[in-house]
């Protein structure tokens, strides 16, 4: 009897634990390996990166800068780009220059340069670009285009795996 009692212990403390990590990856944190070459030279192919989950939650936005997981419309897989554009906001590229509503932003973390491109965003709308602008799939494709705020997962925070590159992702 007593070891049955025991074994039933056992079994709802594995089940707490395993709904307890359930629930920490699934609104908390989680993990993405990066897969491709947009995001070099922040994000290296197979980096594997850390993603807090929280923080476009209610009426927390993504700012200009942040790294981020999301979707895009139509399509089931996730991405990892970097949030260029936000709501209302005229956005040009110009030979490889980023302009905001005429102001010029520098982009330190960008490893090539943008080909001429512009494009006024509407309400609710976000421009997201990889870091490496020539081999990035993004934003600017048609059949991509700008998302919604709803299509943020989280934000990349730091890169966990491989040692040599574990660090903040800026």
């Amino acid at each position: 009897m007593k070891a049955a009692g025991g074994l039933l212990k056992l079994a709802v403390l594995v089940a707490a634990v395993l709904a307890l990590g359930f629930c920490l990856r699934r609104w908390v944190v989680g993990t993405v390996r990066v897969a491709g070459v947009s995001m070099q030279q922040t994000l290296m192919a197979d980096d594997v990166a850390l993603i807090t989950r929280f923080d476009y939650r209610a009426d927390r936005r993504p700012q200009r800068g942040d790294v981020v997981q999301c979707t895009f419309p139509g399509r089931s897989d996730t991405y990892i780009k970097r949030v260029i554009g936000l709501p209302g906001e005229a956005i040009r590229f110009s030979e490889g220059t980023l302009t905001v509503d005429g102001v010029p932003v520098e982009e330190p973390y960008v490893s090539t340069l943008t080909g001429d491109y512009r494009i006024r965003l509407g309400e609710g709308e976000y421009l997201l670009l990889g870091d490496n602008r020539a081999e990035s799939y993004d934003s600017r494709m048609p059949d991509m285009g700008p998302v919604r705020a709803d299509a943020f997962l989280g934000r990349v925070r730091c890169v966990i795996w491989p040692p040599g590159r574990m660090g903040t992702v800026q």
